[in-house]
């Protein structure tokens, strides 16, 4: 399962809005990807991830939904889906609800993020009750966390740390050690599958190691990587071509629908 959660933490770490350089702006979209297990070019096809991203004169707002229904061996069988909704105030606070359910049971988290006193404050409601935590100080929430991203890599930098907030993750806190790659690491889609053109000047194949850089239950940050991800990331803040390597399982997911969207022409702030 961590193959297929690190293609969900990849997308929403890169395919939220932000407001950053002309030449490194995302464009409100809504991408439809297939998931498959392997990068082989005929893999099986195990479910899609959909990812509906609006901007509004407030903020902005995402809605994502995965569903994986997959045999990974003979007796072992997954069926999963997650979905999220989530609404962000232009870097002042992020408030969201995810729905999970694996194997017919179901876990529903909600939560907000306030920055109070110079720190980052999480209330989490889970099934178990409350769970407050407090992220690390430089810790970029979704919109910023992307901004961080294309910056970096459209200002040529070879290799950053990023820390990132992903609200499926259990309300922590994830060290991204990105790089810039010498090529993407699913460029060709499966023959079965048509390339979707996607609207953009420029591109950068990267890889990201991730790793959990707070925990909510005591313990030290953990050193090996849980997941590492390998993909291509567009100016416009869309992302195709993914892979994620957990070791024992590997994940890929391609871009197999793309509509753009029109941004909203707001008033003037005072």
């Amino acid at each position: 399962m961590k193959g297929i959660a690190g293609l969900a933490f990849a997308l929403a770490v890169a395919a939220l809005p932000m407001a950053g350089p002309a030449s490194a702006q995302i464009r409100p979209h809504r991408a439809e990807y297939t998931l498959r297990l392997g990068t082989a070019l005929n893999a099986t096809r195990i479910g899609t991830i959909v990812q509906d991203i609006e901007l509004t004169c407030d903020g902005w707002r995402i809605r994502r939904a995965l569903s994986v229904d997959a045999s990974l061996t003979p007796s072992f069988k997954v069926s999963f889906t997650s979905r999220l909704e989530g609404d962000e105030a232009r870097g002042k606070a992020f408030t969201w609800r995810a729905v999970q359910v694996l194997n017919g049971a179901e876990r529903e988290v909600k939560g907000t993020v306030e920055k109070k006193d110079g720190t980052w404050q999480v209330e989490r409601t889970t099934p178990d009750g409350p769970a407050p935590s407090v992220l690390p100080s430089f810790t970029h929430m979704p919109v910023g966390a992307l901004d961080w991203l294309l910056r970096r890599l459209a200002g040529g930098s070879e290799s950053f740390p990023l820390l990132a907030f992903v609200p499926e993750a259990e309300g922590g806190a994830f060290l991204l050690e990105v790089k810039r790659a010498a090529a993407g690491a699913a460029d060709t889609p499966p023959p079965s599958q048509r390339r979707v053109e996607v609207p953009a000047k420029q591109s950068w194949p990267f890889s990201i190691a991730v790793t959990r850089a707070g925990r909510t239950d005591g313990k030290p940050p953990d050193a090996k990587p849980i997941v590492t991800l390998r993909g291509r990331l567009y100016d416009s803040g869309i992302m195709d071509g993914l892979v994620a390597d957990a070791g024992v399982i590997t994940v890929a997911a391609h871009l197999r629908d793309l509509e753009m969207r029109e941004a909203p022409t707001c008033p003037a702030a005072n």
